[in-house]
């Protein structure tokens, strides 16, 4: 029995697979390590201040408003919390419950529209790849942002399938629906990370409409009913904020947080511009070596002739319909946060469903050249094998003493990967199910082994100060931060912290709190001691002082 008649009787078992992989992938672990500073724990300490004040119109850290991002991610987590306890699991719960909506709607909308196989490979490949474990994982706001972006375009998609895709003729109730379900997904990504829950959606949707009808079809994105939905979902807590807060929240918010953050850069997070490349080829490895080999096959099925003269996306394949929102929905995110001068990985994140479908269209196209996409992916992974070989040593020599076998196991599946790539190579079999067995092993191994020990490295002191300070400071007095950037301290203390960058600030600080306790990098010890503070404390990279 070969592979697709395998497949084909698999069928029938093919939903509760999906589910229960993603189940797994998304909640692997999900509290077994300690908040990551610094995004995981400033989340997860505003919202733990509000669920404690009761003030679910404006979040703070450390007592103080904090604009940063809008209300939604924390509302999400504030009922997790009520429901798990304030805790690790709790903080991550809305991601992981995001990651698993959105790998299942991917699922779905795939096998609609195109077929099953290819929503068989780009959930797969979707919820097998670093970037889903590791925002599944991730209190922070990106995964829910992607889960409402990618409904969004979705939802354009069959409001307006009639004329995209013939073949999927829908009633005009439910294309209706769709058109209001863009705006709504549109309405709750601009609530979970601001404008750009705006920008994406719309943007995606008017290049689209603008390449494949010209400027006459971007008319018909606007619907006045949608915008009033969008109005009356997005609005009052805005409004409410304006009304609160008046200008510091249009200046902290949307000066600072969104075009200062996009044209300077702050908080160090400067990178070049071809930053996404190599986050893009380890956040979807293996399966970013079929991205190519998906943009290729939708391209190849337009005759680009006729379509510049007629524009008539009906006339193409489901796949190439699908296949070119993908590839402006891609691109546009890909190259909008390539020219921003802030850039962290999780930016790009909005663009991965739209390359999984590409990648599933790549996997399931005929093309002579295919065979060097494992050619690509037995080199790459050979890479990686020979960095894991010999990353040991590097670990050593930043402190990290902990068993490290792991390394080597994570060495030995990159060649197994390189081994089953070269198969596919020279003798042409199918080996997808191999390479998703190697992904979900190395995945599990990420889970058990590396991240415990990153997350023990990282956190564990602060984590055991934090407890420290907690047990001997009283309720009413606040740590002394210095030269040192850690929420996590403030979430597992129960304490206020004064955060101090100038040693003359903290000699000013000092004078009226004489018998401060002070958290700070090992090594500022020596230049505080000359301040008449003591040790308490000094283990790893971290130490505790406190006034004579």
């Amino acid at each position: 029995m070969n592979s697709e008649q395998t497949t084909e009787r698999a069928t029938k078992f093919l939903l509760p697979f999906i589910i229960a992989l993603t189940l797994f992938v998304s909640f692997l672990r999900l509290g077994a390590v300690r908040l990551f500073d610094v995004d995981e724990a400033v989340f997860a300490q505003a919202t733990k201040e509000m669920v404690q004040s009761g003030d679910f119109i404006t979040p703070t850290y450390n007592g103080f408003n904090r604009y940063d991002k809008p209300i939604l991610f924390y509302w999400a987590m504030a009922a997790s919390y009520k429901v798990f306890g304030i805790n690790e699991f709790a903080a991550r719960f809305p991601s992981a419950l995001a990651g698993l909506l959105l790998a299942m709607s991917i699922f779905f909308f795939v096998r609609r529209v195109i077929g099953e196989k290819q929503a068989i490979y780009s959930t797969i490949s979707f919820v097998l790849s670093i970037y889903f474990f590791l925002y599944s994982h991730a209190a922070v706001t990106d995964m829910l942002l992607t889960l409402f972006i990618t409904l969004s375009i979705f939802s354009f998609y069959l409001s307006d399938i009639n004329k995209i895709n013939a073949s999927l003729l829908l009633s005009s109730r439910l294309r209706r629906a769709s058109t209001y379900g863009f705006y709504l997904f549109s309405a709750l990504a601009f609530l979970t990370k601001g404008l750009i829950g705006i920008i994406f959606p719309f943007g995606v949707v008017i290049v689209y409409l603008f390449a494949t009808g010209g400027l006459k079809e971007i008319k018909n994105i606007f619907n006045l009913k949608g915008i009033i939905l969008f109005l009356i979902v997005s609005a009052p807590w805005y409004g409410e904020q304006l009304a609160i807060n008046g200008m510091e929240f249009v200046d902290q918010f949307f000066i600072k947080h969104h075009f200062t953050r996009y044209i300077n850069g702050v908080s160090g997070h400067k990178a070049p511009f071809y930053y996404f490349i190599p986050v893009l080829l380890i956040g979807l490895f293996p399966w970013v070596v079929f991205l190519p080999s998906g943009i290729k096959a939708v391209f190849n099925n337009i005759n680009l002739q006729e379509f510049l003269r007629n524009k008539k996306t009906a006339a193409f394949p489901p796949a190439t319909s699908l296949g070119l929102i993908c590839i402006v929905w891609f691109f546009i995110i890909f190259i909008f946060f390539s020219f921003s001068t802030t850039k962290l990985p999780n930016y790009i994140l909005p663009l991965i469903p739209a390359a999984t479908v590409l990648i599933s269209i790549g996997l399931t196209s005929i093309d002579r050249w295919d065979k060097y996409n494992y050619l690509s992916l037995a080199i790459l992974s050979f890479i990686i094998g020979v960095i894991f070989l010999y990353i040991k040593k590097y670990l050593f020599k930043i402190g990290v003493y902990d068993d490290t076998t792991w390394t080597l196991a994570i060495s030995f599946l990159m060649f197994g990967m390189t081994i089953v790539s070269l198969y596919k190579f020279f003798l042409k079999k199918p080996v997808y199910i191999y390479l998703a067995t190697l992904m979900t092993i190395f995945l599990i191994l990420i889970s058990i082994s590396a991240i415990p020990i990153i997350n023990n490295y990282l956190q564990g002191v602060l984590y055991k100060y934090s407890l420290y300070v907690k047990n001997i400071l009283p309720n009413n007095e606040k740590i002394i931060t210095y030269d040192l950037n850690k929420p996590s301290i403030l979430f597992y203390s129960d304490h206020r912290i004064i955060s101090l960058t100038h040693k003359q600030d903290l000699v000013d600080t000092l004078k009226v709190m004489p018998h401060a306790i002070v958290m700070t990098k090992a090594k500022n010890i020596n230049e505080l001691k000359k301040l008449d503070l003591s040790v308490l404390k000094n283990a790893g990279n971290y130490a505790i002082l406190e006034g004579k």
